[in-house]
């Protein structure tokens, strides 16, 4: 069991789980009135911090592209792909918006993904509805095909591609990936089962079709220029595979059969990759039928070799708030190295998104700190998380409540502190860590090639500036700081320690230990 205590600071408001912190190696005696109190350590060293960074949570009236891509500017600026239509606006330190483009959705589809190439050079993924097509499902329809584009940061767009492909009907795009040579990689999923590649003036260079159930979940560029992809596939489960940069199998292995499901990847060599994931899931996705008493799926992290060997698994059990395993988690990597993940928690007994949930872990999987946040009455959906340049986090996704005017979902952004901690509506829900041991099975996938280019074009348009509103006020959920104010001494020490505290109600406070090298104890 390995539940984390928050540090030092507010006390959140606890779901699920006891948010009794678990002292390892400490002895506290109680001071008088309790303002303090003493911890008898060997030879190891406590860190209270009492700065502070900005934070902030925001509501935003917009539309948003599948992926809602934070992007961190070189002013620290951030770009998000949300706008009053399909679009980017570009965001101040505090969340406030400093300048927002549009393009009319009339040919064009809604972005799945933005990308950034350079300070105002940015590549987006989505749809291009050209002639028609007919499915089983829904009979003659438009044909969407995927699509490229490249704007500037305020929304403009200055080139649009569409790609024919050899076979299917509606192939929608999912996300992104730009390669360090100039290539522009993105893909589908679900029923739409494809990858191709085309370079920074549209020119295709290679598209492949595969004809199994599922799709591409990721797919990044490894430093030597290899990819790495991740597919959710029926028979298979959760998949990974290594491909050259002409998009042929080096190898492709099923590790999590049959139905857990890969959501995101993190490079950190040619040989070392880190994978996240849910053990499990459901064919059935209607909210209004409760999951199976047996469905209790695990978020899952795994560090992969260059060969996909397994070198560690770890499983996060949220009972009772399983993870909702369509929301796509993500993973990113702190600036001390560490991993930062936002996952999404799910309703008891529903199958439907409650609560998003940002974790911090160690370079072996296991929680350094995690963190929870909604208002009561309101449902929310993680979507993208960066590690900020001040050493916080934004993530961002839709809030679903009793919003302001006739709006029944909304954009939201979160600011954190380096600890992960958010200025309101904070939760606490522990998490189980076990150790995983999942066995790889190799398959091969066939495809089918070939694709034709067109130019393709777009419409800019103008709407009203976006509304934003404080979301500690809309949410009624505005819970003032605590002034952090207290005293430990010695510090270091190599044997006990006393921490004092000038309001009595901090001495109720959640801590953490660390030892001289910096490893929380």
């Amino acid at each position: 069991m390995n539940r984390h205590a928050n540090s030092f600071g507010q006390r959140p408001t606890t779901e699920g789980h006891s948010a009794k912190p678990s002292v390892d190696r400490c002895a506290i005696t109680r001071g008088s009135a309790g303002t303090s109190f003493a911890i008898a350590l060997f030879g190891i060293c406590a860190t209270f911090s009492a700065s502070a960074q900005s934070t902030f949570e925001k509501l935003y009236y917009a539309t948003g592209a599948a992926q809602m891509n934070l992007i961190e500017l070189s002013n620290q600026n951030v770009l998000v792909a949300s706008a009053w239509f399909p679009g980017v606006s570009v965001l101040d330190v505090n969340g406030e918006v400093i300048s927002s483009g549009c393009y009319m959705g009339d040919s064009i589809r809604t972005m799945s993904s933005i990308q950034k190439k350079a300070d105002n050079e940015f590549y987006f993924a989505s749809g291009y509805r050209k002639d028609s097509c007919w499915t089983a499902q829904f009979g003659t329809v438009a044909n969407v095909h995927p699509a490229l584009g490249r704007m500037d940061s305020f929304g403009n767009i200055s080139a649009l591609w569409y790609y024919e492909l050899s076979a299917g009907c509606l192939n929608m795009t999912i996300d992104l990936e730009i390669t360090d040579a100039n290539g522009l990689i993105t893909w589908g999923r679900d029923q739409n089962f494809y990858a191709l590649k085309a370079d920074t003036a549209g020119a295709l260079l290679w598209a492949k079709q595969f004809n199994p159930t599922g799709g591409f979940q990721f797919i990044r560029e490894l430093p030597n220029g290899d990819l790495l992809a991740g597919m959710n596939l029926d028979t298979a489960g959760a998949a990974v595979a290594r491909l050259d940069s002409d998009g042929n199998f080096i190898w492709c292995k099923s590790y999590i059969r049959p139905k857990g499901m890969i959501h995101d990847c993190l490079i950190e060599s040619d040989s070392s990759f880190i994978v996240i994931g849910c053990t499990d899931s459901l064919d059935n996705t209607n909210i209004f039928d409760p999951p199976p008493p047996d469905y209790q799926p695990k978020l899952f992290m795994m560090k992969l070799d260059g060969n996909g060997e397994v070198q560690w698994c770890k499983g996060y059990d949220s009972a009772p708030n399983y993870w909702y395993v369509r929301g796509d988690s993500r993973i990113v990597q702190a600036q001390d190295g560490s991993y930062v993940v936002l996952a999404n928690l799910g309703e008891v007994g529903v199958n439907l998104y409650y609560r998003p949930y940002l974790m911090k872990t160690d370079q072996n999987g296991d929680t350094v700190w995690t963190r929870s946040m909604g208002a009561n009455g309101y449902r929310y959906f993680g979507r993208d998380v960066i590690a900020y340049s001040d050493g916080g986090y934004w993530f961002n996704g839709i809030a679903e409540g009793p919003l302001p005017g006739s709006w029944s979902g909304a954009p939201y952004i979160v600011k954190t502190d380096s600890l992960g901690h958010m200025p309101c509506a904070e939760r606490y829900h522990a998490v189980e860590v076990t150790d995983l041991f999942p066995t790889d099975s190799s398959f091969t996938l066939t495809s089918i090639d070939g694709a034709v280019a067109y130019p393709a074009f777009a419409n800019d348009t103008i709407f009203p500036p976006l509304t934003v509103y404080d979301a500690c006020v809309v949410t009624m959920e505005v819970r003032p700081q605590q002034g952090r104010h207290f005293r430990v001494r010695p510090n270091p020490t190599a044997g006990r320690l006393t921490v004092e505290f000038s309001d009595p109600l901090m001495a109720d406070s959640y801590y953490s230990v660390y030892d001289a090298m910096g490893r929380l104890l």
